[in-house]
C-alpha cells in the first residue's frame, strides 16, 4: 500500500505530515478530495468486516493509524509462536 501511495505522491496524507489546510478554500477542497480518494483506496483494500469499522473515520491518516495499531507485527515472540504452529500443522 505504501508503494502505491508513494507512486501517486500521496504518502504524506497517511503519515500525517500534510495536515488539512484551513486558510485557503481551494486548498482545503483539493486536500479533501485527495484525502477522500485515499480513504476510498484504504477502505477497498481491507476485508469487509474491517471496512465497517474504518468507514466512519474522518481522515486517511486516522484510518492508517488505526490499521497500524491493529495489525502491527512487532511482537517477535508472538510471531515466533504463530510460525511454530504453522510448521507443526499436518494435513
Amino acid at each position: 500500500m505504501t508503494m502505491a501511495l508513494r507512486s501517486k505522491n500521496k504518502l504524506h496524507f497517511i503519515n500525517g505530515s500534510f495536515p488539512r489546510p484551513l486558510d485557503d478554500v481551494q486548498d482545503t477542497l483539493a486536500w479533501d478530495r485527495c484525502n477522500t480518494m485515499i480513504m476510498f483506496l484504504l477502505n477497498n483494500s481491507v476485508d469487509s468486516e474491517i471496512s465497517q469499522s474504518i468507514i466512519w473515520m474522518d481522515s486517511a491518516s486516522e484510518i492508517w493509524q488505526d490499521l497500524k495499531e491493529r495489525f502491527y507485527q512487532g511482537d517477535v515472540f508472538h510471531i515466533s509462536d504463530i510460525q511454530e504452529e504453522i510448521y507443526t500443522l499436518k494435513q
